[in-house]
């Protein structure tokens, strides 16, 4: 997703819909902590610091400190009352409604998605929103945080990379990326 993307949806007013709200919070908060679905899922109060998170990854087994920022802080801030810092549901439900919630806030850019059968190669065109699932929250927030000028080195320690061929995957440079690049390293036209 882009900036302007999450900046939508974390803005959508859904004071109507608590469902489709928590679920939002739920995802956004993936978007700009890089955590995946599962260590959502276990995030206790005890793991949230002052500053940032430590947690035992569950997939690597490996300690992790995520420090906080403004949008994380804001979304558990909001959970505080509960017992557990966010409202977590089911994978299999989150990824439907994500999709449905994507939908409403109108994240519906057309993505190609190739697929090889053989050497027969398999071309479609989807909405944006149908493509969006809980994993789409990890990708985010490492693309953001390099077209924020965060280092990969940096990336990888909060997301937990080992190496950056596996990191790469999670990258989607984007045109505005290449296109501030340019100008940096070139000037503008």
């Amino acid at each position: 997703m882009t900036q302007n993307e999450l900046d939508g949806l974390f803005n959508l007013d859904l004071s109507k819909d608590k469902r489709l709200d928590q679920v939002r919070d739920v995802f956004c908060f993936s978007c700009v902590t890089g955590f995946r679905y599962s260590d959502l899922e276990q995030l206790r109060r005890e793991h949230i610091k002052e500053r940032e998170i430590r947690l035992t990854i569950k997939k690597t087994k490996e300690a992790l400190i995520v420090p906080l920022n403004v949008y994380s802080k804001l979304i558990l801030e909001k959970y505080k009352e509960r017992a557990y810092p966010l409202p977590v549901i089911s994978n299999q439900k989150f990824n439907k409604y994500i999709k449905e919630l994507c939908e409403k806030a109108e994240i519906n850019e057309p993505l190609e998605i190739i697929r090889f059968r053989g050497a027969e190669k398999i071309s479609k065109i989807y909405p944006k929103y149908k493509v969006i699932s809980a994993h789409t929250g990890r990708k985010t927030f490492a693309t953001l945080s390099l077209e924020k000028g965060i280092p990969a080195e940096t990336v990888m320690k909060i997301t937990g990379h080992a190496d950056y061929k596996s990191f790469q995957r999670y990258v989607k440079v984007t045109e505005e990326r290449k296109r501030n690049e340019m100008q940096k390293a070139w000037g503008a036209p």
